[in-house]
């Protein structure tokens, strides 16, 4: 259990310290007149607070504000170069790396091939290996952490992957595995959508928003849940497996182990599940293959197996998004993933279904949207796992943070 530390002098000066941080962090640029307003500090405090940070590197001294004919201001920002992280996704075929600034801003990045059927051990040595080349020519004393996204249910406290059925791992130690590589570097390990959520928290269509939902729909389903700004992880870190909420009892086997789950019918699962039972319905259909990109192109061509596969799984979609917006009641739902890129054949679907939830029954109306980030997004997140952390006030024992 994480133990908070006790209220002191030194308790007090990280908390101020953090405060002030955090606010130039977020505007980039703010002088210090403005600091001391919106944190309610003196300025004899403010200036040890900023002479502080500047020595460490921290903030910089900017330009001077426009004059408007009384002295001009000069402005202190955010370093965004003050030291580097690395993100790692791990993907069934391949493994994407990217090295990042504190903004989360992608400065180089690449990917390498990979096998699913690699044990843990093979995993860790390639990441290890890869998260080196990528600072070879940096200073590795600037390195602040690594963070990584995969599939499967996390323990992220841990840093454990309790289970991922794409790799076939069960209760693999990944952050204390990657530790005996770099034994002084934090590490943080968290599920795909997880790390996405904090992308579009901090970058993205949650920016301005206390409370939503992320759901990724594509090769399979995910739900991640910010509440009051922090993402809700539930009593194990598996809050936000709605793909294994019930859909149709005894209906398709999942590879849960259940049957009838959300992801089996609105997810690609749905196009081969129920694809091969349409096959003798539609003698005059071409589609054999039923990944989704396959599936979204014969619906384009006209093919009537191909389109009532993706208006069904639409269909589906919609019932759990309305679910989701029944549980929670988020400001917005954001749809992410790569099943987007074909969304104008199944969105009307979705919106059709989730608007017509309980709150809109009462005259409050939850927005419906796609994400405007790109696929680096996922890497981004998984930046933000450690970026997210460094900037936390550090209120609890042994919290590793970025001035502590």
């Amino acid at each position: 259990m994480d133990i908070l530390r006790k209220g002191n002098k030194d308790l007090i000066k990280d908390i101020n310290r953090y405060t002030v941080l955090n606010l130039i962090r977020e505007k980039g640029e703010i002088t210090r007149t403005e600091i001391a307003k919106k944190c309610d500090f003196g300025m004899s405090t403010l200036t040890y607070i900023l002479d502080d940070l500047q020595q460490e590197g921290i903030i910089l001294e900017g330009a001077e504000t426009s004059s408007t004919g009384g002295r001009r201001a000069k402005l202190v920002r955010f370093n965004k170069d003050y030291g580097f992280v690395v993100s790692v996704k791990v993907e069934e075929e391949q493994l994407l790396f990217a090295l990042t600034d504190l903004n989360a801003e992608i400065i180089e990045n690449t990917s390498i091939p990979f096998s699913s059927e690699k044990k843990p051990e093979e995993a860790i040595e390639l990441i290890a290996k890869n998260v080196k080349n990528m600072c070879e020519n940096r200073d590795m004393n600037h390195l602040l952490g690594v963070g990584i996204a995969i599939s499967g249910l996390v323990n992220r406290k841990k840093g454990t992957v309790i289970r991922s059925t794409m790799l076939g791992w069960e209760n693999v130690a990944l952050e204390a595995m990657l530790h005996t590589h770099f034994p002084d570097i934090p590490v943080y390990v968290d599920k795909n959508i997880n790390c996405y959520t904090l992308a579009e928290l901090w970058l993205g269509e949650g920016k301005q928003s206390n409370n939503f939902a992320t759901v990724s729909v594509g090769a399979g389903l995910g739900l991640s849940v910010v509440i009051n700004r922090q993402i809700y992880y539930g009593a194990q870190g598996g809050a936000g497996e709605f793909g294994h909420t019930t859909i149709q009892p005894g209906g398709y086997k999942c590879h849960c182990g259940q049957k009838g789950c959300l992801e089996m019918y609105a997810s690609e699962f749905y196009f081969r599940n129920r694809g091969e039972e349409l096959k003798e319905a539609y003698p005059t259909s071409e589609l054999n293959d039923f990944h989704f990109d396959k599936v979204a192109k014969s619906a384009r061509a006209g093919d009537e197996m191909a389109t009532e596969l993706m208006g069904k799984m639409g269909e589906y979609l919609g019932y759990g998004i309305r679910n989701i917006i029944n549980t929670f009641n988020p400001e917005k739902v954001i749809i992410v993933g790569e099943g987007l890129h074909h969304r104008d054949l199944f969105l009307t679907k979705i919106d059709e279904i989730a608007s017509q939830n309980f709150f809109s029954g009462a005259g409050f109306e939850t927005e419906i949207t796609t994400t405007s980030l790109e696929d680096p997004a996922w890497l981004q997140g998984a930046a933000l796992l450690v970026i997210h952390q460094l900037f936390q006030v550090p209120i609890y024992e042994e919290e590793q943070t970025l001035l502590r």
